[in-house]
């Protein structure tokens, strides 16, 4: 209880200062793997923690790992927060806007940024009450599907000492500031892209049956998909085939059938097992259609990272941490499964990890908006509660 209430004490004491943090980060948002500046400013904040060992230029060039020794016998915990931006224009009128022209915070990277170097500052000053090693894990371009895999098998992170938990904590604008939502299996989905090329004959609009109209078999298929969903796939856990664009023939064609279609989307499913069966299926309704009409056809999916699922027995861990700090009433399991991407994948595969949403959303606050988009914001206030509550999960993991 006393470590506890310095944890406490301490996020809301240098509430202004993780503030401040955070918004120096949104105002130098930097692109996947380009975060220089970024870095910088990680490394110079966890260098002002004593007793926190600072290793920069992993990942490729611009992650940042910091590494703490606690006091007493434990766990080796790692603490992982990415850091790169997105290509988007803010439209956010804010005193610490991007200054990268095109280039935004708009998923909440800053924040994971700031609480995770919030915990790092909290531990560090109770270091010697903290249990075994702490890893604090800044991964560079997590948007492009990038850094993590760089950490684990170049910079070998999870290694000396090797790693028993990980955690993270991403910002959620559906969850009210103040609480923390703890998926109940699945944080985050497995994404995939598909592309389809179909190949017809040309020919004259009056003339149809002298063609094969790519344009109509690609129609066909794009009708066909939502059947996968509904009657090739067995379960009822949640999962899309999103077409989202198409193009076929020329604005200036209004009478010529042209020789190709071209349409491609997203897949989204819980977990790989899953992808790889609406893979095989939606390569089966494409082969169909264009064999009825004559037509040929280019499939390509391309299966990106693996679901992130959270373990069940650490699960507890966080809601119990999450208790501690914020009350019980502020705690939530979520049992609806994200379809969005995060490839921190990569630690929860080869660790026991939990991911947990971090409610950044202001009450007062009348637009609705999600994440990547550029109203993005969030309520300042998160930053130091997940800061206190990341550092109590490290306690609460050794118990």
């Amino acid at each position: 209880m006393e470590t506890r209430n310095k944890i406490v004490e301490m996020a809301a004491r240098y509430e202004e200062e993780f503030i401040l943090i955070r918004r120096k980060l949104h105002q130098n948002a930097e692109l996947s793997m380009k975060e220089y500046e970024t870095s910088k400013i990680i490394a110079e904040e966890l260098k002002k923690c004593e007793g926190i060992d600072v290793f920069t230029n992993v990942a490729g060039g611009t992650g940042v790992i910091g590494v703490l020794k606690g006091g007493k016998p434990g766990k080796c915990i790692l603490l992982r927060a990415d850091i790169d931006a997105l290509a988007i224009v803010e439209r956010n009128d804010l005193s610490f806007k991007s200054i990268n022209e095109g280039c935004m915070h708009a998923c909440g990277h800053d924040a994971h940024a700031a609480w995770v170097l919030g915990a790092a500052r909290i531990l560090s000053e109770l270091r010697q009450e903290v249990p075994g090693t702490i890893k604090f894990v800044f991964q560079p371009g997590e948007e492009r599907g990038a850094g993590a895999k760089e950490l684990i098998e170049q910079d070998n992170v999870l290694e000396n000492p090797k790693v028993d938990y990980a955690f993270s904590a991403h910002a959620w604008p559906s969850i009210p500031a103040g609480k923390i939502g703890i998926a109940h299996k699945y944080a985050f989905g497995c994404p995939a892209v598909f592309r389809v090329k179909v190949l017809g004959k040309g020919g004259h609009g009056s003339m149809p049956h002298q063609a094969v109209n790519p344009i109509m078999v690609a129609n066909q298929i794009c009708t066909m998909f939502p059947h996968i969903l509904s009657e090739k796939i067995s379960g009822t856990e949640p999962r899309v085939i999103t077409v989202c664009s198409f193009m076929g023939g020329s604005p200036k064609g209004m009478n010529v059938i042209p020789e190709e279609c071209y349409f491609q989307g997203t897949v989204r499913a819980t977990n790989m097992r899953i992808l790889k069966e609406i893979e095989k299926e939606m390569e089966a309704v494409v082969k169909s259609c264009c064999s009825l009409y004559d037509a040929k056809y280019e499939f390509g999916f391309y299966k990106g990272i693996h679901e992130v699922e959270n373990n069940v027995a650490l699960i507890e861990v966080c809601a119990k941490a999450s208790q501690n700090i914020l009350g019980e009433k502020n705690v939530e399991i979520v049992e609806e499964c994200s379809l969005g991407g995060d490839n921190f994948s990569e630690f929860s595969r080869r660790v026991p990890s939990v991911y947990m949403y971090v409610g950044i959303k202001d009450e007062q606050q009348k637009e609705e908006f999600s994440i990547h988009s550029p109203q993005f914001i969030l309520e300042e206030s998160a930053i130091s509660k997940a800061a206190a509550v990341l550092s109590e999960v490290v306690f609460e993991a050794n118990i």
